[in-house]
């Protein structure tokens, strides 16, 4: 019998919990447009669950309907509309038989290559793509995907207000979720700061650059300075960059000199 993914995802959850949590989670509603309570009583009318003590358990039937469960685990568990869902991630006669980690990853590529343009949507997948390879323990994937996002979130490019431009007062700056996340992999990969310096700076020479408001060495030194809580550094860093995208802003001889 032909179940839809997300009715697989849900029968599996149902009877493996062993509890009604699953039954009441909103994401059901919100993500997959279910009904649980329908979806229950449809799938003991066609003999796939059945009701127990203690909640409700597969039949033979069922079981047999949840052979090409795991796949769909993947990508509910992962699901970001559009890059990880049943449709974007359908297989296709032309299309490698790709499964589990390795599909997430290629939807997940193939979505950033399609929002070079759009930044904040590009941060939004890379956070995703960190997610998967730092859970799946793809640790060497997981630090390069960190330094895209670091250097993402900190893509200035052009002029900026020196009145109102300050590390304070910017969104371009590291996260707290990508400081924890660079010390948990530091420990993982048993790097030092300054072993993570070198790989960040070759990273850093392999990409295309673009004119910005950070050099290179600005953007290894914000993270050194992030990772001490240099508060003090990191403001004078900000208004010192701030100070040579404006050269207009500068005393004559500076401006001749910049």
């Amino acid at each position: 019998m032909r179940l839809a993914p997300a009715t697989k995802v849900f029968m599996y959850m149902l009877t493996m919990s062993g509890t009604d949590a699953v039954s009441t989670d909103p994401v059901w509603q919100e993500r997959y447009h279910m009904d649980p309570h329908r979806t229950i009583g449809r799938l003991i009318h066609r003999g796939l669950i059945h009701q127990v003590p203690d909640g409700y358990t597969l039949t033979p039937k069922g079981q047999a309907a949840l052979q090409d469960i795991a796949d769909w685990l993947w990508i509910h568990e992962y699901y970001l509309p559009d890059v990880i869902d049943f449709t974007r991630l359908r297989r296709h006669a032309w299309q490698p038989r790709l499964s589990g980690y390795p599909l997430l990853h290629a939807g997940l590529e193939a979505a950033a290559a399609r929002h070079l343009d759009d930044s904040a949507y590009l941060a939004v997948i890379l956070r995703h793509q960190l997610r998967l390879e730092y859970d799946t323990q793809h640790d060497r994937a997981a630090i390069c995907t960190l330094m895209a996002l670091i250097d993402q979130d900190l893509d200035l490019r052009g002029p900026v207000t020196i009145a109102t431009f300050s590390y304070q007062t910017t969104w371009a700056k590291m996260t707290q979720f990508e400081k924890q996340m660079l010390k948990s992999l530091l420990s993982r990969l048993e790097w030092t700061l300054a072993d993570f310096e070198m790989h960040f700076s070759a990273w850093l020479d392999q990409q295309p650059r673009q004119p910005r408001l950070f050099t290179r060495f600005e953007l290894m030194t914000i993270v050194m300075y992030e990772l001490s809580n240099n508060v003090g550094a990191l403001t004078r860093l900000y208004a010192s960059a701030a100070q040579r995208s404006c050269p207009a802003s500068l005393p004559l001889g500076e401006q001749m000199l910049s």
